[in-house]
């Protein structure tokens, strides 16, 4: 199906889940990514490195039950995704390790990690290290925010990969959030650095990425 006939048919469920999930900021990025993006867009990301053997334990709040979804049990992700969540999950999906956080049932948040880089990556000179896996994504259901469920999966999920051989974990996180930026500093223990800047700018008929190294990688390369 032609991608701009799709932006129209997916929108009404992907706005609704968006005013769910954040509200008006939700559903601006649900429009603009079916107009203004399409045309002209900026953005900065930044690439970290936490140490996984450093992970602390964090519990699950009362009544919150942590697991891993087996690849056949994803289906149950669905009603928490927009179209374009589910395109990404779907993208190499045998790969993906996917941790969700049930309550009474109900999957109220999930995250899930990958042995390679998702897109945003492909077109640096970056290798992510033969004993890293990298975060390609979490969310939280609203009305858990805050209570310790975020923590819970991360804390989880990269126990696990650790245990099976991964030593660290590289994970992007937007420059612009700066409660993401501070967990990444450690809030949930784990030792972390500063990899790189990615920044990215779209515009009529161009685009540009490019890649900053961070001081600790320009420290190793010299």
């Amino acid at each position: 199906m032609n991608k701009y006939l799709l932006d129209i048919v997916s929108f009404p469920a992907d706005a609704r889940h968006a005013w769910r999930t954040d509200g008006r900021h939700g559903l601006w990025d649900e429009i603009a990514e079916r107009t203004v993006y399409r045309i002209a867009r900026v953005a900065h990301y930044d690439l970290y490195e936490r140490e996984l053997s450093s992970i602390e334990y964090v519990p699950p709040t009362a009544g919150l039950e942590v697991r891993m979804l087996g690849e056949q049990e994803r289906e149950k992700l669905c009603s928490l995704m927009t179209r374009r969540r589910r395109a990404q999950l779907a993208r190499r999906k045998a790969d993906r390790t996917v941790f969700v956080a049930t309550r009474d049932g109900e999957v109220v948040g999930y995250s899930w990690w990958t042995p390679t880089f998702d897109s945003a990556l492909d077109f640096s000179p970056l290798v992510l290290p033969a004993d890293a896996i990298f975060h390609g994504f979490v969310h939280v259901e609203r009305a858990e925010r805050h209570h310790g469920t975020a923590a819970a999966l991360f804390s989880a999920g990269e126990m696990y990969l650790h245990e099976r051989g991964a030593r660290v974990c590289w994970f992007l996180i937007k420059a612009t959030n700066i409660a993401g930026a501070r967990t990444a500093r450690g809030r949930w223990g784990g030792r972390s650095r500063h990899i790189a800047r990615l920044s990215y700018w779209k515009m009529p008929f161009r685009s540009k990425r490019q890649l900053t190294l961070g001081e600790s990688m320009r420290d190793t390369r010299s």
